[in-house]
Parts: C-alpha cells; sequence; structure tokens
C-alpha cells in the first residue's frame, strides 16, 4: 500500500506529537516518593490486671517480656484457694493482658486437706477465702480475740457481715480445730 504525500506528513507529525508528549510527561512526571519505614519501638514495660485467686489483685507494670508466673508473683503469689495449674505460667504478657487466677473447687481445697484454721488463721489466710475482704477477716480476727477460741463453725455467725449464706460457702474451707 502505498501513501501519499499528505498520509505521509501527518503519520510523521502523529509520530512526532506521541514522541513529544512522552518527552513532556517524563519531565514533568514527578518520582514515587520513598519509602518510609517507621520501627516503633518495643515497649520497655507491659501493664496487666492481676485478680481471681492471688493475695493483692491490682494493676501491675513488668519489664517487657514478662511471663504469667511474674505478674502472680508480683500480685503477692497464689492464695491457698488458687489452682496454679490452670494458668499458663510461661505465657508470654502483652501489655494490656488481664490474668485471672482461678480458685480450685471447694471439694478439691477440702480433699487436700488445707481447710482454713480460724483459731489461728491471719489476715491474709482470712482474706484469701471467698466473701472474706480485709474488713471481715479483722472482725473475725477481733471476735477471737475479744471473746475467745471459736468453739464451733456457728460461731461465725456472731462476726458482724457473716450471714448463714457466707457461712455455706466457707464450711467445707474452714475449721476450728
Amino acid at each position: 500500500m502505498r501513501w501519499t504525500r499528505a498520509e505521509e506528513v501527518a503519520a510523521l507529525l502523529v509520530s512526532c506529537a506521541a514522541i513529544l508528549g512522552s518527552v513532556v510527561l517524563l519531565a514533568v512526571r514527578r518520582p514515587a516518593p520513598p519509602v518510609e519505614v517507621i520501627a516503633q519501638a518495643l515497649a520497655a514495660t507491659v501493664v496487666v490486671q492481676v485478680d481471681g485467686e492471688v493475695l493483692r489483685p491490682g494493676i501491675y507494670q513488668l519489664p517487657a517480656g514478662a511471663r504469667a508466673g511474674d505478674a502472680i508473683r508480683a500480685a503477692g503469689g497464689p492464695s491457698p484457694l488458687a489452682d496454679a495449674a490452670a494458668v499458663n505460667q510461661a505465657r508470654l504478657l502483652r501489655d494490656g493482658d488481664r490474668l485471672t487466677l482461678p480458685a480450685r473447687s471447694a471439694s478439691a481445697v477440702v480433699a487436700e486437706g488445707s481447710r482454713v484454721l480460724l483459731n489461728t488463721a491471719g489476715e491474709a489466710e482470712l482474706i484469701s477465702l471467698p466473701g472474706i475482704g480485709p474488713v471481715l477477716a479483722r472482725r473475725i480476727i477481733a471476735h477471737r480475740q475479744r471473746d475467745g477460741p471459736y468453739q464451733r463453725l456457728e460461731d461465725l455467725l456472731q462476726v458482724e457481715g457473716i450471714g448463714p449464706k457466707l457461712l455455706e460457702r466457707l464450711r467445707p474451707l474452714v475449721t476450728v480445730e
């Protein structure tokens, strides 16, 4: 196929326009912005909540890399009623974690013979019992000091704040012997 002189000129002009357009685009095109890598510094500490059957439940700040066992120790260790085997103490903690140490069942505590002796128990040991806080523990001790040793479990009903329901909860966990 033969092109006429006018077609050749038109093809040449279109080609030149395409080349010129490409050059202009390359000249004005901005380079892509550099990729920024933002390195996030690792926190030097983690803040965790520890509750359940520990002696001092609360919020604790621990070094980064701390394990669940470290958090339990920071909270005073497990209470006498704690089921420490229920928690993976080697678990790595993350900032904002909540760690709850569950209680053993009352039947398991009784089977192990680890009942709390009401006539010799200190405040920390009494606080480890379900439903007994610091105030009630001090009342139990004050009653014992004022009126003598507990003769039977029902004597706990004389302590302000202990009613029949709480006594039934405590029955498998405490003794006066």
